[in-house]
């Protein structure tokens, strides 16, 4: 199944933006982020679903807690950077 990954600098913003997203009705668990997609030792990433990438994006950006970096993941363990 396909989904984006948005990469953010600590636990307490994936908590935040994961938290905000909820609290929108967008379902966003958030984890630590996998191993190649950052050259930071510990960053962590929130997952969207394909169909709430965009309003996910402009909640997190209104909220005033943009993500990192995103990613596109077509569900077979690759990802693949995308513009915000």
């Amino acid at each position: 199944m396909p989904y984006y990954l948005l990469l953010c600098r600590s636990i307490t913003h994936a908590q935040r933006m994961s938290a905000l997203l909820e609290r929108s009705g967008i379902s966003a668990p958030y984890y630590r982020a996998p191993a190649g997609l950052t050259d930071r030792g510990c960053s962590y990433a929130v997952r969207v679903g394909t169909n709430q990438y965009q309003t996910a994006v402009q909640i997190l950006k209104a909220g005033g807690l943009p993500p990192m970096r995103a990613f596109y993941s077509a569900g077979d363990g690759a990802h693949h950077e995308v513009t915000i």
